[in-house]
């Protein structure tokens, strides 16, 4: 059995590799302007500032406290004294979410291995990786440490039968903690996590009930000690329930219309960021009876998640499509594979070309920052959340590609564009006039590679710009190794 597994585990680590080598050779190599990173980075830095003047005997200086708590920040601490001691500490928690994104896809891989045949495995992998919004986000860096535990934690109770031995299932709580402290509203993965340890206990519960209570009273601490943290922080701003109180609607029928546009609308509907998994649409009535606990799973993660959500005004901030749903990527790519485990090219070439449509939107996503929008938006002034998240005027998808089309034709002439609206029969005499901007102002893409190819830089930029362009040559070449090793092996069933 080990010599039979030995070669999966190789190609998962090659396979590793060569996503993270691939991912960092479009990355921007910085966190700069990425959500609340730069405030989790001030916040690890000052962890560390305090920690060494505790040891040396100096006044230590009070800690600064981030939105989501202490928990994610100390993921942090490791690339943070790094990055001082090799290039900087901006650079190398930049690293952070592409090794995350990676890590993410080769669990993906190696449970769907468990389900499917190596070239559905792979196809769903790579699909995955760079057609859905997983790509873009592991250059904005938000969402991706709880995407990655909450799928560890499913790939740890559900792949791998039950877990007997106290390291094993301690290992196994910390995880499922760690899944619900990544971010302040982690509790929402409460039904899940609660779910996988029912899978864990639900036949011997009696015989180990002292197992099962001791991995609730782990859960249950790092989620305690998570939520002092965070409080802390939203205590400066009334308390997280008045933070979030601006936000909900107060229309019922609202939440109806919310909960459908999550998914289908054109403008930030889940689907169209990732375009592969509308086939998990057709598969789950599939997967049921092959592979029914993946199927509970991703369902209350799907059903906590999106209800949550959709009690929000607006479903989706100014980041890259629906960034509160990224966490349910994966596991819907894991039940696509329980439902349709051989190749049938009846059923496999819509995942195809979906994909291959995902590519072409998540390399738009992968290609810009996503704040170059709210930049050009906030110069025609009209930087609203409700146009951003529903006006076709500023479909991001739309908006990357006018982007694109001004790179890839080069040149150094403005190229202006007005952000046209129509009025209704003919517009109101006091009407602001419509303004134009310059898309050439925004069209650099934010690949520090690409954005430096023929700049010039100092000797800090230069070695980063040497460490993508390293990338650049060693990632795709990987993934065509693990793609032909795949192609030409033998066997056809999955790894059991």
């Amino acid at each position: 059995m080990l010599k039979r597994t030995d070669p999966v585990r190789k190609m998962a680590c090659v396979l590793f590799l060569g996503l993270f080598a691939s991912y960092l050779a479009l990355a921007p190599a910085t966190t700069e302007g990425r959500g609340y990173l730069d405030e989790e980075i001030k916040a690890g830095m000052r962890m560390l500032e305090s920690f060494n003047a505790w040891v040396k005997g100096r006044p230590v200086p009070p800690l600064l406290w981030s939105r989501h708590g202490p928990v994610p920040v100390l993921f942090d601490l490791p690339l943070i004294k790094l990055g001082k001691l090799f290039v900087t500490p901006d650079f190398m928690v930049s690293l952070e979410p592409v090794l995350l994104t990676a890590g993410l896809m080769t669990i993906v891989f190696l449970w769907l291995r468990k389900l499917c045949t190596p070239a559905v495995s792979l196809l769903l992998t790579l699909t995955g990786a760079f057609g859905t919004m997983l790509w873009p986000y592991a250059y904005i860096g938000l969402e991706t440490k709880q995407s990655f535990f909450i799928l560890l934690a499913g790939y740890m109770a559900l792949a791998n039968g039950r877990i007997l031995k106290w390291p094993g299932l301690i290992f196994f709580a910390v995880v499922c903690g760690l899944a619900m402290t990544m971010k302040s509203v982690g509790f929402l993965l409460g039904p899940a996590i609660l779910f996988l340890v029912y899978v864990q206990f639900r036949d011997d519960w009696r015989l180990r009930w002292a197992q099962a209570l001791s991995v609730l009273l782990v859960i249950g601490g790092i989620w305690l000690v998570s939520a002092e943290g965070w409080k802390i922080f939203w205590a400066t701003k009334g308390g997280s329930t008045t933070a979030l109180g601006q936000w909900t609607l107060d229309n019922p029928f609202q939440y109806f219309t919310n909960m459908i546009g999550l998914f289908g609308s054109p403008q930030k509907g889940f689907f169209v960021f990732a375009p592969p998994l509308l086939v998990s649409l057709y598969a789950i009535p599939r997967a049921i009876k092959a592979h029914k606990d993946i199927v509970v799973f991703a369902g209350l993660l799907t059903i906590s998640t999106a209800g949550f959500v959709s009690l929000l005004v607006v479903l989706a901030d100014e980041l890259w499509g629906p960034r509160f749903l990224h966490i349910l990527v994966a596991p819907l790519l894991i039940v696509i594979g329980a439902a349709f485990p051989r190749f049938e090219w009846r059923r496999h070439v819509a995942l195809v070309l979906l994909g291959v449509i995902g590519f072409g939107i998540s390399f738009l996503g992968a290609f810009y920052y996503y704040g170059a929008r709210g930049w050009a938006a906030t110069a025609a002034g009209q930087n609203t959340l409700e146009w951003f998240a529903g006006d076709p005027v500023w479909n991001e998808i739309h908006y990357d590609a006018r982007l694109f089309s001004v790179w890839i034709k080069g040149g150094t002439d403005p190229v202006y564009w007005t952000p046209m609206h129509h009025w209704q029969w003919e517009p109101p005499a006091d009407a602001p006039p419509l303004k134009t901007v310059n898309l050439r102002d925004y069209a650099d893409p934010q690949s520090f590679l690409l954005y430096y190819w023929s700049r010039p830089v100092d000797d800090l930029m230069l070695l980063i710009f040497r460490i993508c362009l390293v990338a650049l040559f060693v990632g795709p070449p990987l993934l065509a190794w693990v793609i032909i090793r795949t192609a030409t092996t033998r066997s056809a069933a999955p790894y059991l």
